[in-house]
C-alpha cells in the first residue's frame, strides 16, 4: 500500500474533525442534543420567538444606511467568472453606499414573512430553518462617512450600531494585508440559534451559512469594482476577546477584507 493511502485510511484519535463529522450525521435513531426527539414545529416557533433575530445594542448610536443601493458596474456573469482574492488594495477609502450595498446583499432582509409558518423575515442568504445564527460586524478603518471603529449591522433596520474604537490587526495571520484594507467584515456565529433545533448538525449549518454570506458580499463588492478577499487566518481567541465574545457561545467564523482595487 502506498504510504499516502495508508495515512488516509488510518484512524486517529487526535483528528477531532473525524469524530465531529460522524457525530453530526443525521440518523433515524440518534437522540436530539437538547430534546428527547427532534422538536416539533410548535417548539421550534416558540424557541425562535424567545431568541433574538439579531443583537440589539439598544444603548449605542445608530446610523441609517441608504436603501438606494448603487448599481453594479459589471454583470453577474462577469463578477462570477472574474472573481479573484485580492492580494493588496489600492489607496483611498471605501464609500458608505458601497458598504451599505455589500452588507445588505450579504445578509440583509429581502422580504417579510408575517404570514409564514416561522417568525423570521427572509434574508439574502439561505439559512437552515431560517434561523439566521450569524452577526455581521464592520471594522471601518477608512470608510467615507464613518468614524473609524467597530460597527454592528442590524439587518432588519438596515442600519449600523456604532460600538466605538477598535483595533485587531495583530489578531490576523496576514496582518500586513489587513493593515492595507479600508474595511473588514467580521462574521460571528451565535451557535445556539441553530443548534437548539439541529443539535450537532447545527454547527455544520452555521459554517455553510457563513460561506453563503461571504460569497454574497464578494460578488456585491466585485459588482461595484472593489477588491475583496475572504480570510480564515486569524487567532480565534484573540479576535473573539477583542470583540467581547466568549468564543464558545459566540465566535468569529469568517472575515472579509474590502478596499479599492490596486492600480494596474
Amino acid at each position: 500500500m502506498h504510504p499516502v493511502d495508508a495515512f488516509l485510511l488510518e484512524d486517529s484519535e487526535d483528528a477531532v474533525w473525524e469524530s465531529y463529522h460522524e457525530n453530526s450525521k443525521t440518523t433515524r435513531a440518534t437522540p436530539h442534543l437538547y430534546f428527547d426527539r427532534h422538536p416539533s414545529d410548535g417548539t421550534v416557533v416558540a424557541m425562535m420567538n424567545r431568541l433574538r433575530e439579531a443583537k440589539p445594542y439598544h444603548d449605542r448610536p445608530r446610523i441609517a444606511l441608504p436603501y438606494d443601493l448603487p448599481p453594479s458596474v459589471i454583470g453577474l456573469d462577469e463578477a462570477l467568472t472574474g472573481r479573484e482574492s485580492a492580494r493588496g488594495f489600492g489607496p483611498g477609502p471605501v464609500g458608505l453606499p458601497d458598504v451599505s450595498k455589500i452588507l445588505r446583499c450579504a445578509y440583509g432582509v429581502t422580504r417579510p414573512n408575517a404570514d409564514g409558518r416561522y417568525p423570521r423575515p427572509f434574508r439574502a442568504a439561505p439559512s437552515g430553518g431560517a434561523l439566521y445564527p450569524l452577526e455581521l460586524y464592520l471594522w471601518a478603518r477608512e470608510v467615507s462617512g464613518l468614524v473609524p471603529g467597530l460597527y454592528h449591522y442590524d439587518p432588519a433596520a438596515h442600519e449600523l450600531h456604532e460600538l466605538g474604537e477598535f483595533e485587531a490587526g495583530g489578531c490576523f495571520v496576514q496582518s500586513d494585508l489587513v493593515a492595507a484594507a479600508p474595511a473588514v467584515v467580521l462574521v460571528s456565529a451565535v451557535f445556539y440559534r441553530s443548534a437548539f433545533k439541529y443539535g450537532e448538525r447545527g454547527y455544520r449549518f452555521v459554517l455553510i451559512e457563513a460561506g453563503h454570506v461571504v460569497q454574497n458580499a464578494v460578488l456585491a463588492a466585485s459588482g461595484r469594482g472593489l477588491a475583496a478577499v475572504p480570510v480564515g487566518g486569524y487567532f480565534d481567541r484573540e479576535l473573539d476577546g477583542r470583540l467581547g465574545f466568549d468564543g464558545l457561545h459566540e465566535s468569529v467564523v469568517y472575515c472579509l477584507l474590502l478596499g479599492p482595487r490596486e492600480p494596474e
